[in-house]
């Protein structure tokens, strides 16, 4: 396996290296969980873990990118350095992966492309029999230096560009419901509804239902094609209502060998508050400035 090219591992890889102890390898918690779960991800770390993994707050990472120098300071706390394979998961019952995917991508928008996702996650990981710990391991902090890649990266003027001259296909990854302005915003303040011209392909349909994994690539292809996106023919932009599952689709494009999909961090919350009300798609037709 490269590491570098290799976005998941599975749990009796991991279980493996851990085993092995292998060099240059930090295992992260990434969890995280929208608000209506009523889920503490932090308590949740405490009481039971991979062994050797560490945590890796989300929280300061959804509201805004923190600068290279942030970013680089807080993973190296967690021994994480430049040339650390780092694994990520989640602890995720109903999907097996959710936020690792965000933690992937901001790895590798720092310029990490040695890190991985753990397919499944801790439910996985648990169902394989595999122990859990409550002993938080001291780690030795390391030197990483974050290098952002801005190509992975839309900002609000971006997406106001493409809207016009449409470059790239905006692909919105939230659930079905959300897109449509059926079934409310994690953010109450955030009225549902999708960016003109974008198109809906909920994160849902890239995991087997079964598995709670990562679909097969040919699989993932023909999600794809269901939305009406050519992934070889048609650049992509992923977003959905923060950027959390937006991350779902560029790593399915990246399982199916296109490296190159950009996320819209702001996706629908940034849009809704900050741009034009005439691109902005609402069930009812209004516009945000009847609201």
């Amino acid at each position: 396996m490269s590491y570098q090219t290799s976005p998941l591992v599975t749990a009796a890889w991991l279980k493996d290296a851990i085993d092995k102890k292998q060099p240059n390898l930090q295992v992260l918690d990434a969890s995280w969980h929208m608000p209506a779960f009523k889920r503490d991800a932090p308590k949740e770390y405490a009481e039971k873990h991979i062994p050797t993994a560490q945590f890796f707050q989300m929280d300061p990472y959804k509201a805004q990118l923190p600068t290279p120098t942030r970013f680089g300071e807080d993973v190296s706390k967690l021994g994480v350095g430049s040339d650390t394979h780092v694994i990520v998961y989640d602890n995720s019952a109903n999907f097996g992966l959710f936020s690792a995917a965000r933690a992937w991508w901001l790895f590798r928008y720092y310029g990490h492309e040695n890190v991985s996702i753990l397919d499944g996650g801790l439910p996985k990981w648990e169902e394989a029999g595999y122990e859990t710990t409550d002993v938080v391991d001291k780690v030795e902090p390391k030197t990483f230096k974050a290098n952002p890649n801005a190509a992975l990266l839309r900002t609000l003027g971006d997406i106001e560009v493409n809207i016009e001259k449409q470059q790239y296909v905006l692909v919105d990854l939230r659930a079905a419901g959300r897109f449509h302005g059926t079934s409310p915003e994690p953010r109450p303040d955030v009225k549902p509804g999708h960016i003109k011209g974008s198109v809906s392909l909920p994160f849902t349909l890239l995991i087997d239902q079964d598995t709670k994994q990562m679909k097969s690539t040919d699989a993932i292809r023909e999600v794809f094609k269901g939305a009406a996106v050519d992934l070889d023919k048609s650049a992509m932009i992923a977003t959905c209502g923060s950027g959390v599952t937006a991350c779902f689709g560029i790593l399915a494009a990246y399982l199916c060998g296109i490296q190159d999909v950009a996320l819209y961090d702001g996706s629908w919350t940034d849009y809704f508050f900050n741009g034009k009300p005439e691109n902005m798609v609402f069930a009812s037709n209004e516009q945000k400035s009847n609201i």
